[in-house]
């Protein structure tokens, strides 16, 4: 019977399972090809319209990879190849010209990565034995030869390993090679596509998005966990909606000296109806003891079995969508891994055990994986079928908090705490107050829910809602924005019946955007510009794609000022700008939509919509960030990302010229924004009126310049270093580059700059200059109270740095952790200097519940509170060397008249920034 549903789509995987075989009445052996052997079933996970978890099972989709033009010998060992399916030829485009490529079909996934290794060309350089120099010299002619040069070993050169592959293909090149040198490229061939996570390439095939309605045939349950199992026939597309989701919580407590399990807690949330359901599961043991019998030893070991079968059975009759808990991916997560691999490897009757095979409560009735990032040490776990979210992460993300510890971020968010169960001495703990721990345990659990779905964290609607321009399940966003672009990216690629690369992890320089130079001093009345949009609106007016890229200066129709040419969008409409221009839309639509639902009084889908609109402005942002980045697929990217900042600083230079020449002073500026004041504009409504002036006259097309803010009074001091005080649209203050934003400052220095930056902004400088000459003396005097001195530094693994002995924090992390208190690597250290006069500074670790015994250094402190404070008093006459020891000898009535600062007549040359920008491997910071 078949039955169809709208589904939200969470996670997606895939299992490979041998198809059933028949036998010959003849034989005694299974008659069957090897190519035949397997069957590849997708299977997505998700959630229904009626908040019903279904998993949905989709067979018969193959394994695939392109290689380009590969040998007739080559073809045929693929033809012939056990583990080959079928070959198909295609002609795609590459690098604007149509090219044959072998699609060749595989068993399984995991075979692509083994045929990558066999078979794939990985130079672009050919070295050939004393090849004729009438060769050398046609070589030479062709269009994508770097360099050629003759001798007994000449060199071949390229930028291209399918350029390369093609000179062997068409000069027989093979035979003028030494045989170490051919077996490089005997056989090989340049592979595409070959790097998508295969659960990704059904995606993008079927062109699925986060919400389909699938049609199939209800299936039985079996091992799966989900209220509906359904085999999927057809797949269509529906309205996007957001399901109530299952949340559960979970916390360990054991044993620090033996590492066995007390009790495991945790809390299921169900969003559908608001219930909560609490389960305990807890040791009949308490603390081990040293001496004892083998007999003892099995039957604690049997009781920690039974905890963590208990744990399976409960989540698996829960089945909720999310696990979450604070610190899981260090802690609890590692806990539940290596004691079951510990416990259980003994014990799998006579199957092959896998780690993790034990904790069998993903959705497909299998176990948890680890992976862990050879180059940052950094953890990841996966559980089919549900999302895993550690509460500690999104509140890294988040908020950014100074202290990172469960209690401090849970009275900071609902006025609430741990208990008070001292974790450094939980054996003791266990063995006397045993239900205590129980509900210490079922505490954490709880507050790490909480923490979870407070507003100000929100990280599964976040998630849920960037997922819809991304058309990807749940999970997969949460991978990196990299992902989010390759899913629009590679379907609009293979629409097109472009051939799709591989990463290359190649790195190089550029130069970044555009930074005015600061005028620095206290401006009044200052109309700030939000250059919304820019790097997008940039691809979109310049048709800048990789498709477009060319070498032919008669069909450029756009000249990048890199000297990057790209066709006019006449000639070919490139992918990228097709792609960011859809985004733009989009976040039109959503934004028109949270207007209209705001003028119904519906706020809650006004706020959706808000969010909406967030996620898209972050993908098409981000696209910039994309072509910059070492894993970006398409190898002609570095032409791309400098050509992008080339345009967007060129764009901003007008911008500022033009307001400089109509004789208004441009005080700041970046590629993000513009801020610049009139002499004839002295109140809010002229301001607004100029600026909305302003705005109209630049937005064209898809550029959008934004009146973002006024400003009564913006004091500037240097590139990126400014505070404001905002009185439109919304009164608030505007702080960029100065300390109170950064994490690891302490308490009264972000409360004093804070109270300085309200001062200045009052427009009373010389009172800024008193009250921080006070503040220090005070703080000299050991006038502060403990917890406003408290710093906070994140600490990795102590083996990445090469010196961590010379630090202060990572030397507070190892004291902490020989008092018995757990280390996570990345999670911030909170310490008081004590010492600041010596190297490394001295410093004792702050604890939650326990006295501190050391006494600050106050000197210290004053001195890095001076430094910090001089970058605004300075303006005013008084330095550093002033704040710490005595009165400005300048007097500061220069500074306190209510003169109005002019605006030059001549425009300011804005100075460009001299330092090469080197790409990192994340986009967060084009964003």
């Amino acid at each position: 019977m078949q039955v169809s549903f709208d589904v939200r789509l969470l996670d997606s995987t895939y299992s490979v399972t041998p198809k059933q075989v028949q036998r010959d009445k003849d034989r005694d052996d299974d008659v069957v090809s090897l190519k035949d052997r397997d069957a590849v079933i997708v299977r997505l996970y998700g959630k229904t319209r009626d908040n019903k978890s279904i998993t949905i099972l989709c067979p018969d989709f193959k394994p695939y990879f392109h290689i380009f033009d590969p040998s007739a010998s080559l073809r045929k060992r693929l033809e012939e190849h056990d583990d080959v399916l079928a070959v198909e030829d295609v002609d795609l485009d590459y690098k604007g010209a149509a090219e044959h490529f072998l699609k060749v079909y595989v068993r399984a996934p995991w075979f692509v990565p083994k045929f990558r290794t066999e078979f794939e060309l990985q130079h672009k350089t050919l070295y050939l034995d004393n090849p004729p120099v009438e060769l050398l010299q046609r070589i030479r002619e062709e269009p994508d030869v770097l360099e050629v040069t003759e001798g007994p070993e000449a060199r071949v050169s390229t930028d291209d390993r399918v350029y390369s592959q093609k000179l062997l293909n068409k000069y027989g090149l093979l035979d003028y090679m030494a045989p170490k040198e051919r077996e490089k490229f005997y056989n090989r061939a340049v592979f595409f596509a070959a790097d998508i996570v295969f659960t990704n390439r059904f995606i993008y095939d079927m062109d699925l998005e986060t919400c389909v309605r699938v049609t199939g045939e209800e299936v039985e349950k079996g091992e799966y966990t989900t209220d509906i199992v359904i085999r999927a026939e057809t797949f269509e597309r529906c309205p996007i909606f957001t399901p109530k989701l299952k949340i559960m919580s979970f916390d360990i407590e054991s044993s620090i000296k033996y590492q066995n399990i007390y009790c495991i807690c945790f809390t299921v949330y169900n969003e559908a109806d608001g219930s909560r359901e609490d389960r305990m599961i807890s040791s009949a043991f308490g603390p081990p003891a040293d001496g004892m019998t083998r007999e003892e030893k099995e039957r604690r070991a049997e009781d920690e079995r039974r905890i963590l079968r208990e744990f399976v059975e409960e989540v698996r009759k829960l089945d909720p969508d999310v696990v979450t808990g604070y610190n899981i991916n260090n802690f609890d997560l590692q806990m539940l891994y290596d004691r079951s691999n510990l416990l259980f490897k003994d014990r799998n009757e006579g199957k092959k055990f896998q780690p993790g095979d034990a904790m069998t409560f993903g959705r497909d009735g299998l176990g948890m994986s680890r992976r862990e990032n050879r180059t940052t040490g950094f953890v990841t776990w996966d559980v089919k079928g549900r999302l895993l979210i550690d509460a500690w992460l999104s509140v890294k993300k988040e908020l950014r908090p100074k202290r990172e510890g469960l209690g401090y971020v849970s009275n900071q968010l609902f006025n609430d705490t741990k208990d008070n169960i001292n974790a450094t001495r939980i054996d003791e703990e266990w063995s006397n107050r045993r239900d205590e721990v129980i509900r210490y345990c079922l505490k954490d659990a709880d507050l790490a829910l909480r923490i979870l779905v407070h507003p100000r964290i929100n990280t599964i609607n976040k998630l849920m809602d960037v997922a819809i321009p991304s058309k990807l399940p749940v999970k997969e966003v949460s991978g990196g924005q990299n992902r989010m672009i390759e899913s629009l990216l590679i379907r609009m690629v293979d629409r097109a019946r472009v051939v799709v690369p591989m990463a290359s992890g190649e790195q190089y320089d550029y130069e970044g955007g555009f930074v005015y130079d600061t005028k620095p001093g206290l401006w009044e009345w200052v109309i700030g510009l939000d250059f919304s949009s820019m790097y997008p609106s940039q691809i979109i007016k310049h048709n800048i794609c990789f498709t477009t890229l060319t070498k032919n200066k008669d069909e450029a129709g756009h000249t990048s000022p890199v000297g990057a040419m790209f066709l006019p969008k006449e000639k070919r409409d490139g992918i990228v700008p097709q792609m960011v221009e859809g985004l733009l839309k989009s976040r039109k639509e959503a934004k028109a939509r949270m207007k209209e639902a705001r003028t119904k009084g519906d706020t809650d889908m006004a706020e959706y919509y808000n969010r909406l609109q967030n996620a898209i402005k972050v993908i098409a942002n981000a696209t910039y960030g994309y072509f910059g980045a070492r894993f970006c697929r398409w190898p002609y990217s570095r032409y791309i990302a400098p050509s992008i900042t080339s345009w967007a600083r060129d764009e901003i230079r007008t911008v500022v010229s033009t307001l400089e020449g109509r004789g208004y002073t441009v005080i700041a500026g970046d590629t993000d924004s513009v801020f610049f004041t009139s002499k004839d504009h002295r109140d809010l409504d002229s301001c607004k009126l100029l600026g909305f002036m302003v705005q109209q006259e630049f937005s064209a097309g898809n550029m959008h310049l934004e009146l973002e803010k006024i400003m009564e009074r913006f004091f500037a001091h240097a590139k990126k270093r400014y505070f404001g005080k905002i009185v439109w649209p919304e009164p608030t203050l505007l702080v960029r580059g100065y300390e109170p934003r950064r994490t690891d400052s302490f308490d009264l220095q972000s409360e004093t700059m804070t109270k300085v930056f309200q001062i200045v902004l009052d427009g009373k400088p010389d009172e800024a200059v008193r009250f921080s000459k006070d503040t220090i003396d005070r703080l000299l005097k050991g006038n502060a109270d403990l917890s406003t001195l408290i710093i906070s530094k994140s600490v990795n693994e102590f083996n990445s740095y090469d010196n961590p002995d010379s630090l202060v924090h990572v030397n507070v992390a190892k004291q902490l952790q020989q008092m018995g208190y757990e280390f996570t690597p990345g999670m911030k250290t909170p310490f008081v200097i004590t010492n600041g006069s010596c190297q490394p500074l001295r410093a004792e670790p702050v604890i939650e519940g326990v006295e501190f015994a050391g006494r600050p250094d106050y000197k210290y402190y004053a001195e890095r509170l001076a430094m910090a404070l001089a970058r605004i008093t300075e303006a005013f006459g008084c330095d550093e060397r002033t704040l710490m020891q005595g009165n400005s000898q300048r007097t500061l009535d220069l500074f306190c008249e209510e003169k109005k600062p002019e605006a030059k007549v001549a425009p300011v040359i804005p100075r460009e920034p001299s330092k090469k920008v080197k790409t990192k491997s994340t986009l967060d910071m084009f964003l």
